[in-house]
């Protein structure tokens, strides 16, 4: 009897153990902040998708996202640790780490989609010299207006090919509708998009396309981070990865996901078609989110041709491979 009620006593104890353990073994989440580098836009769904099927709270992770305000606010954002994480293009963070924000690019996973729009029918272009004698019009300072002297370079053009037309984001594409310019910079993934699905056939080229291809969007985060929570890197990387294939893999699940987690009405057809856009710009390297060192160096040497970056340090200083981690 002694042995018997030892026996059941243990295995009841053991049951007992098996039951509570995850709850007792179980460690909290943690919290960290990420920030995009705009308002919703199709290329952020599967990061959203991610979050929705709970690929970072298998790495412990109680993700927060929040929206930007460009690339380069959102790169300081994270050089002056507001937020633990960024998503902002390679171009943006070479500009700030060049001139001392504290920064580095740990994954990358599109090119760059700086483009030129125009609306077929009224405009056609086949080539970046069939913009020759046209207006284009520019938004000052942005990336598609520091870039296009390499455009320009790439493709035996003068300045003076191609008159622009400064104006902000909105009236830029305000001109573009009403055909007081015959194309307009802008991004692959966002302004076609949103024109053709208000009823307007436009179409776009991007500076890859006319010879110039630069590095896009990925994760950067504070180099403090590097070498205080290397941990933490390793598993948004992890996260992001398996985030980005599921969302690649299904789009339409990624566009509900980010139509489903967004706080204002969005359209389904924009973040559908911007997504698309974005599958098209995947880079294709392997693992999801491995830098080139090509693509980055070729990134950084237009940069201090074109776009007015000044710096001695190499492309390696912008970024760094370590914590990327096989899917």
């Amino acid at each position: 009897m002694s042995n018997r009620r030892t026996f059941l006593q243990q295995t009841a104890g053991a049951a007992s153990a098996a039951f509570i353990t995850p709850n007792v073994m179980a460690q909290p989440l943690e919290k960290v902040t990420f920030r995009f580098n705009w308002s919703w836009v199709g290329n952020y769904s599967p990061v959203v998708l991610g979050l929705q099927r709970g690929y970072f709270k298998e790495q412990g992770i109680d993700l927060v996202i929040g929206q930007g305000k460009g690339s380069g606010a959102t790169v300081r954002q994270a050089g002056s640790k507001n937020d633990m994480f960024v998503w902002a293009d390679a171009s943006a963070l070479i500009v700030s780490a060049a001139q001392g924000v504290p920064v580095k690019e740990i994954m990358c996973v599109t090119t760059s989609n700086l483009g030129v729009l125009w609306i077929e029918g009224k405009t056609s272009i086949k080539t970046a010299r069939d913009l020759i004698g046209k207006k284009v019009s520019a938004t000052p300072g942005d990336g598609n207006t520091q870039m296009w002297p390499a455009v320009l370079a790439a493709n035996n053009m003068k300045p003076g090919d191609v008159e622009l037309v400064y104006l902000d984001g909105t009236a830029s594409i305000a001109a573009l509708r009403e055909g007081r310019v015959d194309a307009s910079f802008g991004g692959a993934s966002d302004q076609p998009v949103t024109l053709r699905v208000a009823g307007f056939p436009a179409k776009c080229m991007t500076y890859a396309e006319m010879g110039v291809a630069t590095l896009g969007s990925g994760l950067i985060t504070h180099t403090d981070m590097l070498k205080e929570r290397p941990d933490l890197c390793r598993k948004m990387v992890a996260a992001i990865q398996k985030s980005w294939q599921a969302g690649l893999q299904d789009p339409t699940a990624a566009a509900q996901a980010l139509l489903k987690h967004a706080e204002v009405p969005l359209n389904p057809a924009v973040i559908s078609g911007g997504l698309q856009v974005f599958q098209g710009l995947a880079t294709k390297t392997q693992p999801i989110g491995f830098i080139e060192a090509n693509a980055m160096q070729k990134t950084l040497d237009l940069l201090r041709q074109y776009g007015g970056v000044k710096t001695d340090l190499p492309a390696t200083a912008f970024y760094t491979n370590e914590f990327i981690v096989k899917a």
